[in-house]
């Protein structure tokens, strides 16, 4: 068993690894979608919604897929940090909303979530 701890990715950052570690944490499961980007009264910059009546926000950029050099730079973060990647959280809905609700772009979605 390994003893990890979640993260969103406003708190990919060293205070937020140096906490994990503290804990005794040696992986990191991290949550990319990005909730937080508008922020407002009910979702402020990076805060965790609380599902208040603003609801969680919204998903991320549905034009921006997640590419390698982006995830490879948050891997050498974390690592830097001694700790260890070993998960990602769920996709963000914006690139597989279709996907999940059988919509019209459910095979482009398939296509380009394979290129993560």
């Amino acid at each position: 068993m390994k003893l990890g701890f979640g993260l969103y990715r406003h708190m990919l950052s060293a205070p937020y690894f140096a906490f994990a570690r503290q804990l005794g944490a040696t992986h990191v499961v991290v949550h990319l979608v990005d909730y937080f980007n508008r922020g407002g009264a009910h979702n402020p910059p990076r805060d965790q919604p609380v599902g208040e009546l603003g609801g969680w926000g919204y998903a991320g950029d549905p034009e921006h897929l997640w590419g390698v050099e982006e995830l490879r730079a948050i891997k050498q973060r974390i690592e830097g940090a001694g700790l260890i990647w070993e998960a990602i959280e769920n996709f963000d809905p914006a690139h597989w909303h279709d996907v999940l609700l059988d919509g019209p772009r459910k095979r482009l979605q398939l296509d380009w979530l394979k290129q993560i």
